[in-house]
Order: structure tokens, then C-alpha cells, then sequence
């Protein structure tokens, strides 16, 4: 058994060998991600789009910060500042 219109030589199984094993880094990569994220709790369930967004935001914070710091130096890094950092988190 193939698929109707599957690529000659490639088996359905193997397909589908090949897509879990994709899958599964990409939820490994979602995760470790979500880990890198400050004030986000271990044991919070995130959508991958809410990942994407801290991530984004906290990558602009961090940008931000580093200019301000080229800017005036002896202020240091400082703590999040709330302009456009969103924390989808519910609590």
C-alpha cells in the first residue's frame, strides 16, 4: 500500500514515521523556547502563537533595553518595562 498520489518508493508508513518524528521536534523546539521565557511558570500550557508572541516581545524588550544601555550606560538593564510587552498567561 501507497497512497493514491503518493511519490513512487516512498511508503505511507514512512510518511508518517517521517511527520511524527517533525512534529515532535517542533513541539521540542516550542517547548524549549517557552522555557527561555522569563516570568512564565514550568508547568503553564501555551499555545504555540502565545510562544511566538512572548518571544517576539521579550526579543524587542531585550533590544530596547541594549539601546537604552548604549544610550546611558549606568542605568543598566533594568526590569520589563510594560510598553507592548504582552504575558498572554492567565492567572
Amino acid at each position: 500500500g501507497q497512497r493514491p498520489g503518493a511519490p513512487p518508493g516512498r511508503p505511507a508508513a514512512a510518511n508518517a514515521a517521517r511527520e511524527r518524528s517533525r512534529v515532535q521536534t517542533l513541539r521540542h523546539a516550542f517547548l524549549e523556547l517557552q522555557r527561555t521565557l522569563p516570568s512564565v511558570p514550568p508547568d503553564t500550557k501555551l499555545s504555540k502563537l502565545d510562544v511566538l508572541l512572548l518571544a517576539t516581545t521579550y526579543i524587542a524588550h531585550l533590544t530596547r533595553s541594549l539601546q537604552d544601555e548604549e544610550e546611558s550606560p549606568a542605568e543598566g538593564l533594568g526590569t520589563l518595562r510594560g510598553d507592548g510587552y504582552l504575558h498572554p498567561v492567565k492567572v
